[in-house]
């Protein structure tokens, strides 16, 4: 096992935003539009804000429909890698094998197009204050859906890629840390429970309240003002209030007992 004080600390920051238009709950989201620009647009415009990340690149799928993600990045000058579909673990694992010079990772998907940068420093902080192998906001969930944010050694993905078996684990890329005790973890805890708030993107209704506060904020705004937006407006926070958080990595987890206790 490869833990944090073993590593030769460096400090190149690769950020790695997961997006695809074959969403199973709402198709083609990572492209559809509000007020002229996508999702991921907003999305990385939101991550260019963080003050500590080196590099950005989108990595999507080979799938066929996927070309119109990769003509997306090269219309906004973002590198973007195609990798399987299914397996999206090797796919970070090999997106990143072409960034040699990055030894910390981040993972952050397409869908959270008003991501808080200044909660992905944070994240970033703790990781490295805390010299850890693995740090995020996710372990236990205190934020609002919508600001996750993962942050892991090269040495921890590449582990994870070698090693995980399980289908959620090549599925949900950090699973398979997340299960490792021999791994140092650390999680960001938010001043106060926000998970019951949804600024992500899964399903028609998330888009809805998600185009509200895009339409009602201004660009650089914090999660905790679009918190506020949203209590003002009680009939916008109650569209997607019903929605289950991580329902595909809980499909995931469910498939594999299933496997496993047949």
């Amino acid at each position: 096992m490869l833990c944090a004080k073993k590593l030769n600390w460096r400090y190149m920051i690769l950020a790695v935003i997961q997006a695809r238009m074959g969403s199973t709950r709402l198709p083609g989201k990572t492209l559809m539009k509000i007020g002229g620009k996508t999702l991921l647009e907003y999305c990385l415009t939101r991550v260019r804000l963080s003050k500590k990340i080196d590099k950005i690149v989108v990595a999507t799928t080979t799938n066929s429909e996927d070309k119109a993600v990769e003509k997306f990045c090269e219309s906004v000058g973002v590198d973007c890698f195609r990798g399987l579909p299914e397996d999206v673990l090797d796919r970070y694992w090999q997106c990143t094998k072409r960034y040699s010079d990055y030894q910390t990772i981040i993972r952050i998907t397409g869908d959270c197009p008003v991501i808080d940068p200044v909660v992905i420093d944070a994240v970033i902080e703790k990781f490295f204050n805390e010299k850890l192998d693995y740090a995020s906001n996710v372990l236990e969930e205190t934020f609002p859906d919508g600001m996750d944010v993962e942050v892991f050694t090269l040495e921890a993905l590449a582990e994870a890629a070698q090693k995980a078996k399980l289908g959620s684990e090549r599925e949900h890329v950090t699973l398979y840390i997340r299960n490792q005790p021999d791994f140092k973890k650390g999680n960001l805890a938010a001043d106060k429970d926000y998970s019951q708030f949804r600024l992500t993107v899964d399903q028609s209704e998330d888009f809805e309240v998600v185009k509200f506060v895009i339409e009602n904020a201004k660009p650089d705004t914090s999660y905790k003002d679009y918190i506020k937006l949203l209590l003002k407006h009680p009939e916008i926070f109650k569209k997607n209030s019903n929605v289950v958080r991580n329902e595909g990595m809980k499909k995931s987890l469910n498939k594999d007992k299933k496997l496993l206790n047949p």
